[in-house]
Order: structure tokens, then sequence, then C-alpha cells
């Protein structure tokens, strides 16, 4: 009795570059100087948290990208929709097979508590894909909730595939809670530099975890300062890396 098994093929490598961001978006930040400092990093992807309707939308044109948003919570009226919190994927590319879904224990819409994963399929020009996951972890010192939603992620991280290739990025609010890491798929290459509060940071929270192959791997953040926290009080993440492409290859086995 034969069956049919689809190989893994390693071919071509391709680099990629994805910045993760918490914007803070009720404090109204400029927008145009938030497109400047994601431009300068030339990114893939973008992931951002605490983000706005409105916002997402103006930062996408101005960057040029396409994007996603995806409603995290919205504790106000209908006729205050604009104030709504989410999550937004940006990218240059082609961006496909969006979505989301509650990570947290069933919360209200209304609630700041409800959190959520949102993902998106990126595929480029040279035929290079990955599947992108941003989240923002429950805060403060809630560490079960933050645990628990960190293995829901992982679960649908395994139930989608990482074929193309997962990578999970966003606001893990870990500062303090390491185990947070080792809960979610994918591992950190390289530890980032504090990233919160903007002005002096002393935090890291923000992280990008790749598959365990990928390779040439490095991590930029901001040095901080006024005109930072002016954007945000979250500095950008920027990691640059590289991965084998991955194609299907059929085999028969009997």
């Amino acid at each position: 009795m034969s069956s049919v098994h689809a190989d893994p093929v390693m071919s071509t490598p391709s680099s990629w570059t994805v910045l993760t961001w918490n914007l803070h978006g009720s404090a109204r930040p400029a927008i145009d100087a938030v497109a400047a400092a994601i431009r300068a990093e030339s990114p893939d992807v973008a992931v951002l948290q605490e983000i706005r309707r409105r916002q997402a939308a103006s930062l996408a044109a101005s960057l040029q990208m396409r994007y996603s948003w995806s409603l995290k919570h919205s504790p106000y009226t209908r006729l205050m929709w604009w104030r709504a919190e989410g999550l937004a994927i940006m990218t240059p590319h082609l961006l496909d097979a969006v979505g989301h879904t509650e990570v947290s224990d069933e919360q209200p819409v209304r609630s700041w508590r409800r959190r959520i994963v949102q993902w998106g399929l990126v595929g480029r020009a040279d035929r290079s894909m990955l599947m992108i996951y941003n989240l923002h972890l429950s805060p403060h010192d809630d560490a079960d909730s933050r645990r628990d939603e960190a293995a829901r992620v992982n679960a649908l991280v395994a139930t989608i595939g990482d074929d193309p290739p997962a990578v999970v990025a966003g606001d893990f609010n870990d500062a303090d809670d390491p185990t947070v890491i080792d809960l979610l798929p994918g591992i950190e290459h390289v530890v980032p530099p504090v990233s919160n509060p903007a002005d002096a940071p002393t935090q890291r929270l923000d992280h990008v975890l790749l598959p365990a192959y990928a390779h040439d791997v490095s991590v930029s953040v901001p040095a901080g300062g006024a005109q930072w926290a002016a954007m945000s009080d979250h500095l950008p993440v920027t990691v640059r890396f590289t991965l084998p492409d991955r194609t299907s290859g059929i085999t028969s086995r009997v």
C-alpha cells in the first residue's frame, strides 16, 4: 500500500525584516513621525499594537503598505467607534489569509482585558512567504492570564502549521516573566534591548520569535529619549533574519 508524503525541501534563502511596535494609540501619536520611523527600517512586515482603525489606515497610506486591522476592545459607544483599540499588520507585499481570534477567557468586547492574536500570510514577489502572528498579552501582575494566552497562541500556530514559516511578534508584557516566551512557538535568537518606557527604557516587553532554523539574526532598538516618547511609550523593535525558502517535494512511500 502506497501513501503520498510532502517533505519540505530547503532551497534559496531569503532575508526578512520584521518590526514590532506598541503605538499607544490613545495618546494620539503623530502618524507622520511614526511613518518616518517605520520607513527608515524598511520592514517587510510591521506588527502594531494599541492602534486605532483610523490610525492604521492613515499609517498604511503614508507607508504605501497593505494592512489588516483587528478589533481588540472598545469601551466606547457606537458614535465613538473610531476610538476602538486594535492590532494591525502592515506590509508592502501581498497580505492574505488574515484573521484573528480571542485568546483571553471570553472577555466582553468592552473590556480592556480582552486579548486577541492576529495573523496574516505575507508573500513577496520572489515567492518567499511567512505567516505572521501579532499579539499583545495581558499586562502587570496577571501572569496566569498571560501564560494561558501564550499557550493558546501556541496551540493555534500548531494547528495552522509551520509551512510557510511562522513568526510570532508583539508586546508580550513579560518583563518579569521569562516563562511566557517558553510557552510560545519559535525562539528568540538574539535577546532585544529594553524597549519601555520610551524616554528611558528599563523593561524588555517587545519581541519577535523566529523558527529555530532562522540564521543571520540581528536586532535593533532605538536608544530612546523625548523624541521617541512623543510617539509612544514603547520603542520599536526591528529584527532582521534569513530563512531557507521551503517548497514541498512530493515523494511516494510504500
